[in-house]
């Protein structure tokens, strides 16, 4: 079943093995636009709330602090920026749209597959391209958040996660270690990634809006693909979905290449 390849940066994809108990925590999808500074205006993104309120219907706003930075002259200047993100509910509540004004962002904790995803995501993007427009794209992702948690999978990481990946959590060690990650940026064929991966303590996350912290030990394996060879193009829905797919494919490369055989068939594969 292993299709896994020695570089999982340029290297080829391997076909999709669905895992019926896949371990992930959220994965999430993004496209990426010029700000549009209206869309801080509730009343401005009515219309997008209104095409999309039969599927997300629970609806709040996050606003969001940040620090801009200037030069002027010799001096740094500094000031406190905020901004405002809508965010849309499905009934359950798992999975989330987010607005901003320069981003749409789909995430979920009940993943089914890549296909299943990127549909609601077409669907969310046909209703924003009709309602606001945006006209050109900057960057599209795609991001999956795995962690093992039971003392069954962590006494095994041996088994289930490659060596490359497990730097001094041997197993003679791991129960020992309170805490090991590594974060890593690479070019890929299709733009970037980034891999943050490694043993977490609990009540430890290292990015607690992605991956709330557990009241247990884990282990986590986060990979954000993204690329910008889209920028300065028609924000269209379908030149989208083609570009995340390309993302998509390269984090799951990773993911695979990160992982072994048993790992594939103690979540599931092909059942």
């Amino acid at each position: 079943m292993s299709d896994r390849c020695d570089d999982p940066l340029f290297g080829e994809i391997p076909p999709r093995v669905l895992l019926a108990s896949a371990p992930l925590v959220r994965v999430l999808g993004q496209a990426r636009f010029p700000k549009i500074v209206k869309i801080s205006d509730e009343s401005y993104i009515a219309d997008f709330q209104e095409a999309i309120r039969r599927e997300y219907p629970h609806f709040h706003s996050d606003v969001v602090k940040g620090v801009e930075l200037n030069l002027a002259g010799e001096e740094l200047q500094h000031r406190v920026m905020s901004s405002v993100i809508w965010r849309f509910f499905d009934t359950s509540r798992a999975i989330r749209v987010s607005l901003a004004q320069d981003a749409i962002t789909l995430e979920t904790a009940s993943y089914v597959s890549r296909d299943e995803f990127l549909g609601r995501l077409d669907f969310i993007l046909e209703c924003l391209n009709k309602t606001i427009a945006p006209s050109l794209v900057e960057r599209v992702g795609f991001r999956y958040v795995d962690r093992l948690q039971s003392d069954e999978h962590l006494s095994s990481l041996a088994k289930l996660i490659q060596p490359e990946l497990l730097n001094v959590l041997q197993p003679n060690l791991t129960s020992k270690i309170e805490i090991s990650m590594t974060e890593i940026t690479g070019a890929t064929a299709e733009g970037k990634l980034i891999a943050r991966y490694g043993l977490a303590p609990a009540g430890f996350s290292h990015d607690p809006e992605v991956a709330p912290p557990v009241d247990t030990r884990s282990w986590v394996l986060d990979v954000d693909s993204y690329s910008t060879n889209c920028a300065g193009q028609e924000f269209t829905v379908q030149m989208l979905h083609d570009e995340l797919d390309k993302v998509a494919a390269r984090a799951y490369a990773f993911f695979r290449w990160s992982i072994t055989e048993e790992f594939l068939e103690r979540f599931g594969a092909n059942q």
